[in-house]
């Protein structure tokens, strides 16, 4: 089975500063894998290189094998990429389950002539959207909530919902920018588990995250930057003993 994301050798310039220096990378069906460094390591840039936000000045990046270097952000969603950000970005405005209807839109076929017309596709299509925002709802213990604005939610809540909106889109990888960005001990451990089931369900995750209990916790590999370059990977045991990571990021050994 070919790797669900390859990032092979990309390197990312702005101008004369080097964001990304060489970076090879794969994620294989049901991992959660990890991306930690310090501020300015290159994490986000890498999300941003793998979402299509930017291209690589060099090197490629591979779905599933197929050569996605380049493609438009929302071609990219479209065959199989779902990301949340380090600030939250729902709809405020529309319900929790809106937000959720309105994450399926790439797996839409109906179009403006069916919702005028209120064509059976459309209304089977509605039909199927909201039995699976209540699935997904239910998953992130949602579901109590699901009339309530979004803006309205506890920020716990919030940060679920953002899942919940890019699980509606049947990702077949989700990116994690921070989930547990902001949210007190109770809030983190709910996260942890809830992120766990979803690999158990057999998702393949990404994520970046500041909280080292949580991704020492929670991730099969991990990979580590700095300054744009790539220090170690390897399991969260591994890592957390390797000498280039403590002096860089993770402070003196207990």
């Amino acid at each position: 089975m070919k790797e669900v994301l390859k990032v092979d050798n990309v390197t990312q310039r702005f101008g004369g500063l080097v964001a990304l220096d060489h970076i090879n990378m794969y994620i294989e069906p049901g991992e959660i894998v990890g991306i930690i460094g310090p501020n300015g390591a290159g994490k986000t840039t890498l999300f941003n290189v793998v979402t299509g936000i930017y291209t690589p000045t060099e090197g490629k990046v591979y779905l599933e094998g197929r050569d996605i270097t380049g493609m438009k952000p929302h071609k990219i969603a479209e065959a199989g990429f779902s990301r949340t950000f380090q600030n939250i970005r729902l709809f405020n405005k529309l319900s929790v389950m809106d937000n959720v209807i309105a994450g399926m839109h790439t797996r839409r076929k109906s179009n403006l002539v069916d919702a005028l017309l209120h064509t059976r596709r459309y209304r089977e299509e509605n039909r199927q959207a909201e039995e699976k925002s209540e699935e997904i709802l239910k998953l992130m213990d949602l579901w109590e909530d699901r009339y309530l604005l979004a803006n309205s939610l506890p920020y716990g809540h919030q940060r679920r919902l953002e899942i919940a909106r890019a699980l509606a889109t049947e990702p077949k990888l989700l990116l994690l920018d921070e989930p547990a960005a902001g949210m007190n001990e109770q809030e983190t451990n709910e996260l942890r588990e809830m992120v766990l089931q979803l690999k158990s369900m057999g998702h393949t995750i990404l994520l970046i995250e500041h909280d080292m209990k949580f991704v020492m916790n929670i991730c099969d590999r991990i990979y580590v930057l700095n300054h744009g370059e790539p220090i170690s990977d390897g399991t969260p045991a591994q890592v957390a003993h390797d000498k280039a990571v403590i002096e860089a990021y993770l402070g003196e050994e207990e």
